[in-house]
Order: structure tokens, then C-alpha cells, then sequence
């Protein structure tokens, strides 16, 4: 805080600039510490699986017996709730980035063991490049901007495009850590 002092007749009479103390490039933030105690695999079922089922549904064509129906956000809350979703894989995208944070929760089994890597695979496939993982989560990242750029639009027709990428960025990535080769 600056304090000034003036009298009266000096403060009805002048202007005073007071500007803050310019941070210094020796000013240093303390390390923050992550808990990374919940799992890769919770984080894709808890948060990024059902946020991106949100943008994958949000465009959409159903042919049924009742003909063509095409979907489009068309609300204000509709677009609101699809740019949340976006937000959320964005920034969740950050904490599949952080070092420590294991693949599964111990002991966890994969839906169809013969077709996907055990956790420990996938761990030790991480360790050996964590680069290329954070490669991957930054992919998401970016389609993710993409898709909220659509949704600030009102582009319907981008918004299905970004999320098509949006697919192919995850499909890149289980191919490279869930899916076994050859399948």
C-alpha cells in the first residue's frame, strides 16, 4: 500500500499518480504441490468421456422411422452448456499433464483385458515418454479452443468439424496407450 500526504489545499489542487511496485525478475512464486491421488483412468470416465459425449451429441442427425431429424445447440443455455463441457476437458487436460499421477487406481482391470494394455503397461509406457502423454493432452487442449471458438460463433458447422478432430485426438491416444495393436 502507498499512503500520500498532502493538506487540503494541496489535495483539492493536484493531481497525485500513485502506480504499485512492478514485480522485479527476482520475485518468486512458491512451487505449488498437485495432489494427484485420483487416477488417469477416473479422470477420462469422470470428466473427459461425458464432456465430450456432450460435444459429440451437441450435432447430429437421426434417421429413423420418423425421417431426418438434425440437432443443433439452438439456446443460449444450450450453446452455454456445450462451452462448460469444452472448458472442462481444456482444463482438465492440465492435470493429465501433471507428473505423478498413476494410470489406474491399484488393482484396477480394463473392461476387455485382451484388446486394451493393463494399467502397468500403460504406466511404464508413460514413464519411458511422458513427453509424447503430454503431447497428446496438449491435442486435446487445442481442439478443445477450436470447439469453443465454434460455440462463440454459433458454428454449428465447425462446431461438428472441431469435434470430429476433438475424436481424433483421443483415438490417437488410445492407440498409442489403451488399445493393444492389431485390433
Amino acid at each position: 500500500m502507498v499512503l500520500v500526504s498532502c493538506s487540503a489545499d494541496q489535495a483539492a489542487n493536484t493531481e497525485v499518480a500513485v502506480t504499485a511496485p512492478a514485480l522485479t525478475p527476482t520475485t518468486t512464486v512458491p512451487a505449488a504441490s498437485y495432489n494427484t491421488d485420483i487416477s488417469i483412468r477416473e479422470i477420462m470416465a469422470s470428466l473427459i468421456d461425458p464432456q465430450a459425449d456432450k460435444i459429440w451429441n451437441s450435432v447430429r442427425v437421426i434417421s429413423d422411422s420418423n425421417g431426418i431429424t438434425e440437432y443443433t445447440p439452438e439456446t443460449d443455455e444450450e450453446w452455454g452448456a456445450l462451452r462448460r463441457s469444452t472448458i472442462a476437458i481444456i482444463e482438465v487436460s492440465n492435470a493429465l499433464m501433471m507428473p505423478g499421477r498413476s494410470v489406474a487406481p491399484p488393482g484396477a482391470q480394463g473392461e476387455f483385458p485382451e484388446y486394451e494394455f493393463t494399467p502397468e503397461e500403460v504406466q511404464a509406457r508413460l514413464e519411458a515418454d511422458f513427453t509424447s502423454w503430454t503431447g497428446f493432452a496438449e491435442n486435446l487442449q487445442d481442439n478443445g479452443l477450436g470447439i469453443v471458438d465454434a460455440i462463440d460463433n454459433r458454428d454449428t458447422e465447425k462446431l461438428s468439424e472441431w469435434g470430429a478432430y476433438l475424436d481424433e485426438a483421443c483415438e490417437a491416444c488410445h492407440s498409442a496407450y489403451w488399445y493393444r495393436v492389431g485390433i
